[in-house]
């Protein structure tokens, strides 16, 4: 039986006290991620207003600018909301929550919400021409025969994903724990260590120079500074397809396990600048490149292991080091010395760290494993959508 949204459902209006809000649950269009990802927490501030909108768990969340972007959220928590993000609740007992939320994240509804929405280079949704899409009310039986196997999947992709956030968040402790073994005022290193600036051991090369009109699809895929996330890691899906107008050399090139420095910042407060991050997929594209917002940063031939330089990168310390080297205004950006002059402590004999080596290779092959994982499961998961829905 199809049905339309206004008679199974509400977009929720309520607000409560800017007081009862909390940076920590609150959504914007910012911190919902494109392509179902869900959301990022942390990455939003709270508006001035005295009041702000509301959600409680199990409200279907969707931003309404830019639809075609698939930001979509399934509450696993209540709290505070901007008034971009639409809030969807179902009011008839005859539609479950899960099936609803499956239903709105269909192509079928994104691409019924493009085709109503206003404007042109930021469209927004019509809210009520968004409430008379129509779907296919079916029985409580079969409505979890459709969106059991979709949530299955999705539970997957999360608990990948927070494995993957724990190794990542173990490394990123073990590297801190590495510098913090010295005192580093030009200090204190045994005798068969010494330091060596990032020059010596490593290239350090910037990205290629685009243009807009390159930004079509194509088998070249290009990491960008929007890969970085202000919460200082790095979204390895989104990648842009691009068909470079000239020859790119072969150092503009990047492959899995090179490390990417956060060259350029478009905000004032240098919240993704000089953060350093491996790469961890190259998606489906035969070739990736990196942009001239980036800095890709190589160990030299037999000068030191590649598991290593990515973990001594890693640290905050290379964060704290670039600070003091960002020039600019409105746009930022790192002073060429700024790698150039890190110096990090190595030993003579590398053996001394083959177990930190291994670690580091099997941490960050695990996560490039569960991240391959993830985007299999979510091509089965986009399958199922649009046979169902």
């Amino acid at each position: 039986m199809k049905v339309k949204l206004r008679d199974f459902v509400e977009l929720v209006k309520t607000r409560v006290d800017i007081k009862d809000a909390d940076v920590a649950n609150y959504i914007s269009t910012d911190n919902m991620l494109p392509n179902r990802g869900g959301v990022e927490f942390g990455n939003s501030k709270l508006p001035t207003t005295k009041t702000v909108n509301n959600f409680i768990k199990g409200d279907v969340l969707i931003s309404n600018i830019r639809p075609y972007f698939k930001k979509i959220w399934f509450a696993d928590r209540s709290g505070t909301r901007s008034s971009d993000v639409l809030c969807f609740r179902a009011t008839n007992e005859k539609l479950s929550k899960e099936y609803l939320y499956c239903v709105l994240q269909s192509d079928s509804f994104f691409n019924y919400v493009m085709s109503t929405s206003k404007g042109t280079k930021m469209p927004r949704g019509d809210k009520e021409a968004i409430l008379d899409y129509e779907f296919e009310l079916v029985s409580k039986e079969k409505q979890y025969d459709k969106y059991h196997s979709i949530l299955l999947l999705e539970r997957k992709i999360y608990l990948n994903n927070r494995i993957n956030d724990n190794l990542l968040g173990q490394l990123k402790v073990i590297s801190d724990n590495y510098f913090s073994y010295f005192t580093f005022n030009k200090g204190i290193v045994p005798d068969d260590w010494e330091y060596k600036k990032l020059t010596d051991v490593a290239e350090i090369t910037t990205g290629y120079s685009y243009t807009g009109k390159e930004l079509v699809d194509s088998n070249i895929g290009m990491a960008t500074i929007k890969n970085f996330t202000r919460n200082g890691g790095f979204r390895s899906e989104g990648y842009k397809p691009i068909v470079p107008s000239k020859n790119v050399k072969k150092d503009k090139y990047v492959s899995l396990f090179d490390m990417l420095v956060a060259h350029t910042d478009l905000t004032q407060n240098a919240d993704i600048i000089g953060n350093a991050e491996p790469v961890l997929t190259t998606n489906s594209y035969e070739k990736t490149i990196y942009s001239m917002d980036l800095v890709k940063v190589v160990p030299k031939q037999d000068k030191i292991s590649k598991w290593l330089l990515d973990l001594v990168l890693m640290s905050s310390r290379v964060k704290f080091h670039c600070l003091s080297y960002v020039n600019g205004t409105t746009v930022l950006h790192l002073s060429k010395k700024a790698l150039r002059e890190f110096e990090i402590p190595l030993p003579k004999d590398y053996k001394e760290l083959e177990n930190i080596i291994d670690l580091t290779k099997n941490y960050l092959t695990t996560v490039s494993k569960n991240i391959q994982e993830n985007s299999k499961l979510n091509e089965i998961k986009n399958q199922l959508l649009n046979k169902y829905f």
